[in-house]
């Protein structure tokens, strides 16, 4: 299994940040597309569903299967599940007449609230664990008819067999009747849970079957073992899943000494052993001990996965309160600084914030009514409001501004200190003092200054990076122009000082070897490019790399701090996200281990034994080992049905009968193994991780995907896929040139395209799309509409790409170039001049010009970001 499972909720959050906007705007859409087909098939009488456009429930499970793919790209395999059972339900209940009904849809919508509230406290800094989302992922499962139903799915702890230092000397027992008989004793114990020392029995008579079993199925004894013993102790509440746990640990045993353990019993045996966390007041015992350090549990708190804490409230309700929230903070501050002809609006813009205090806060009503107060004191007294009045609000409205964007509508204080703030406006504009600020309060200030400050050197370090890269670019299309190279040392000094007072020592130092480059571009005597080959990739490489720290600074500065080294060697700032460590595309995702995948095996071998007329009593037997195997991995429908075809085969008493129920068992265990078997070609197998671009290839260079098929084929598909979100998008355009939307998604695909096919190696075509996302970074700074030389210009261009991409799976991109899109994409960006898109009108000059020239500075996307971008 891939690594990234057991760091989801420390890695870079970086790419989220990215696409968390996106996708809640892409779960809008579904939830809207799922509303309209409730109102037309209640229109229609929901008599037939045919009656129904079936196109509205493709785009909603289009729009959710775009989001879990989101988040697999970016490293969330494991909250990806939330929308791959919104998926399954929504598969699954549209296929059925009036099967999706309204409180269908209200409980996909809440799954949706859950998990966009998991992410964006990831965002705030508040790690927890995905399994919070479990009564929600429960509820979507049920819908889905899912046959196993477990808060381990949402677990992102990696399972692996690990070998378990024995704690005690317990008698080693045997798989033997008498053992059995003993289990089934405690188990019924333990489930009638009147006896206090039957969790402790329990424990003792595990400990002995780990004594006598070796390799695997004795890590599974002392697994089990560790969890009675924490049950024992008062670790662990015994619930619905845990009293599972022993009727499946019985049909291990029963399974017998050759039977395979299974890996889903023993990672959800781990899950509860992890939840069983030491407490100062309670010792975790020796077996549980020793479990914990063997699979390195960290002590951290266990979870709540009963309670619905997250999806409390609808993210667009936040949204919109964050919005209402920013406009009041500003009204306030202009009033409060005597500009009167903002009082008329101030009434309404408080009361709206009230609105939305009400539905969010506990004692919001309270606070609503001192600012409503407040607003209305300032109205009357025509703006004059009392520095000791201005403040107690201003902190009032910070504070909320504060909690939304933390997500920490649940901290236990907040009731108390939204009503400490609406006492404090209260008595200041009564005239009392409004005492000292309390320490939450100088908290508050001074985690907002903090963010405040790191969020203008940000802004500021962007805006010099791109100036950088602009100059830069401009040089590497014409190094004869090395007068635009001039101010580039004085900017990266300046940047070189904030990194260094930030405390990013790597990156500064990958700045100063920019500015040597950059120094020896300048002063070099020929214009010839070759010799400067090296440093031009390495500018590139730096400037991509740095973009991407910044990026990070924004959402984790201390992150961005350790994921970055400067190699002396090379003079790259490279992240230390390697390939080893990098999260896969579909990897963890399809690496789970599968409870599925040997009982299906199993499931198939009877269908072939069965089908060939092989001995009845065998193949009875077989059913028997695969219903008590599939009992303990909880996959209860294949249990069940190896079940029923083992009692018939056992009924049968004549040679017909076993001939009829054979013929019987073959088809219902081929039915078994059907899923596997005509899933296995279609699914995509799990994707390397994309790689870390390699030097830029001089154009003619081999791209590399020559000797990775697999690659190739990805970007190929994605790449269609984002050709097509651009067409769409220009569609649309042509119809409504004024609007920023489509125009920032018609960029937003060519730099995706730019960083896609550039991480595989086609820097070439990269550089192509690279100067289409420039035409639009001025036009869409401009502000205008879309005129018909940049709409004419784009469809050519797309068209152009388009072919080059069809010859890129041809595997002959010898007659395309970038300078035949780029020489077009410059004059109408330079010049407001529209020409062609063509290979011929790359003059002869041009043309060996481009095959001199390096690739361009471009700022790569980031690895985790998804080819084809979740569209709003």
């Amino acid at each position: 299994m891939s690594a990234a499972r057991d760091n989801e909720v420390t890695h870079d959050l970086s790419a989220l940040a990215w696409v968390h906007d996106e996708l809640r705007r892409t779960l809008e859409a579904a939830h809207k597309s799922l509303r309209r087909y409730l109102k037309e098939a209640d229109a229609a009488g929901s008599s037939d569903v045919d009656t129904v456009d079936p196109a509205i429930l493709r785009h909603a499970r289009s729009q959710m299967h775009q989001g879990a793919g989101a988040l697999e790209l970016v490293g969330l395999p494991t909250a990806a599940l939330m929308l791959r059972a919104s998926e399954a339900a929504v598969t699954r209940l549209g296929a059925r007449v009036g099967a999706l009904t309204p409180v269908a849809v209200d409980t996909i919508e809440r799954g949706s609230f859950a998990l966009l509230d998991y992410l964006a406290r990831l965002l705030a800094g508040k790690l927890m664990s995905p399994a919070a989302m479990f009564p929600q992922y429960k509820a979507l499962q049920e819908l889905a008819g899912a046959g196993r139903i477990h808060p381990a799915d949402l677990w992102t702890k990696d399972w692996q067999w690990r070998p378990v230092a024995a704690a005690d000397t317990r008698p080693a027992l045997r798989a033997d009747a008498e053992t059995q008989s003993q289990l089934e004793a405690e188990t019924l114990a333990l489930m009638r849970g009147r006896d206090a020392g039957a969790a402790q029995r329990m424990s003792d008579l595990l400990a002995g079957l780990a004594a006598g079993s070796k390799d695997r199925l004795a890590t599974l004894w002392q697994l089990a073992a560790a969890v009675y013993e924490g049950q024992a102790r008062g670790l662990l509440k015994p619930d619905l899943y845990g009293k599972r746990l022993a009727s499946r640990l019985l049909a291990q045993l029963r399974a017998g000494e050759g039977a395979d353990p299974s890996d889903r019993l023993a990672q959800d045996l781990l899950f509860f052993c992890a939840q069983a966390v030491p407490r100062s007041d309670k010792d975790p015992g020796p077996r549980l001990a020793a479990v914990r350090k063997a699979f390195e549990l960290k002590p951290t708190s266990s979870v709540d996965y009963e309670s619905a804490r997250l999806g409390r409230f609808d993210p667009a309700v936040l949204a919109q309160a964050r919005k209402r929230v920013a406009g009041a903070k500003d009204v306030w501050s202009a009033v409060a600084g005597g500009d009167n002809q903002r009082l008329a609006g101030l009434a309404e813009q408080f009361a709206l914030v009230g609105e939305s205090l009400q539905k969010l806060y506990p004692e919001g009503e309270t606070l609503a009514k001192s600012l409503l107060q407040s607003a209305a004191h300032a109205v009357h007294a025509a703006g004059q409001v009392t520095p000791e009045h201005a403040m107690e609000v201003a902190t009032a409205l910070l504070y909320v501004d504060a909690s939304l964007e933390d997500q920490d509508l649940d901290h236990p204080e907040l009731a108390g200190r939204v009503l400490r703030l609406a006492q404090r406006v209260d008595g200041v504009r009564q005239g009392h003092s409004p005492g000292a600020l309390e320490v939450w309060m100088e908290d508050l200030y001074r985690r907002v200054s903090d963010r405040q400050t790191m969020g203008s050197v940000v802004q500021e370090l962007r805006a010099s990076l791109s100036e950088i890269e602009k100059h830069i670019d401009e040089f590497f299309r014409n190094p004869a122009q090395r007068e635009v190279l001039i101010s580039v040392p004085g900017q990266l000094s300046s940047m070189r000082g904030v990194l260094s007072v930030l405390g990013q020592d790597h990156a500064s130092h990958a700045v100063v070897r920019m500015r040597d480059d950059v120094d020896a571009l300048i002063a070099a005597d020929a214009v010839d490019a070759a010799p400067h080959q090296v440093a031009f990739e390495r500018l590139a490489d730096n400037l991509g790399a740095l973009s991407f720290l910044i990026d990070m600074l924004s959402v984790q500065p201390q992150m961005a701090k350790s994921l970055f080294r400067f190699d002396s060697g090379s003079g790259n700032l490279m992240s230390v996200m390697d390939r080893a460590h990098r999260p896969s595309v579909f990897g963890s995702f399809d690496e789970l281990p599968s409870a599925d995948h040997g009982l299906t095996e199993q499931a198939d071998a009877i269908a072939k034994s069965a089908a060939a007329g092989a001995d009845a009593g065998a193949v009875a037997r077989e059913l028997e080992r695969l219903a008590r195997q599939a009992e303990a991995a909880d996959q209860r429908g294949i249990a069940s049905a190896a079940d029923k075809a083992h009692r018939a085969l056992e009924k049968a008493a004549s040679g017909q009968e076993r001939k009829e129920a054979l013929a019987q068992a073959a088809q219902v265990m081929n039915e078994l193994a059907k899923p596997r078997r005509e899933a296995q070609p279609s699914r995509p197998a799990p994707l390397k991780p994309l790689p870390v671009p390699p030097a830029a290839p001089v154009v003619g260079t081999p791209t590399g995907l020559e000797d990775d098929a697999e690659m190739r084929e990805i970007f190929l598909e994605e790449a269609r896929e984002v050709m097509q979100t651009a067409r769409d998008a220009l569609a649309q355009l042509a119809r409504s040139p004024g609007d920023a939307g489509e125009m920032t998604s018609v960029r937003r695909a060519f730099h995706t395209l730019k960083g896609s096919s550039r991480m595989v190696g086609l820097k070439d075509f990269g550089e192509a799309a690279w100067g289409c996302e420039q035409l639009y970074n001025a036009r869409l700074a401009d502000g205008g509409p879309a005129d018909a030389d940049l709409l004419g210009f784009s469809g050519e261009a797309l068209d152009y790409l388009g072919r080059w991409i069809d010859a890129v799976a041809a595997g002959d991109t010898a007659g395309f170039q970038h300078r035949a899109v780029g020489r077009a994409a410059d004059s109408l960006r330079n010049d407001r001049r529209r020409i062609a898109v063509s290979d011929s009108a790359v003059s002869e000059h041009g043309a060996l010009a481009a095959a001199a020239a390096p690739a361009p500075a471009v700022k790569p996307v980031a690895p985790a970001m998804p080819v084809a971008p979740v569209t709003p």
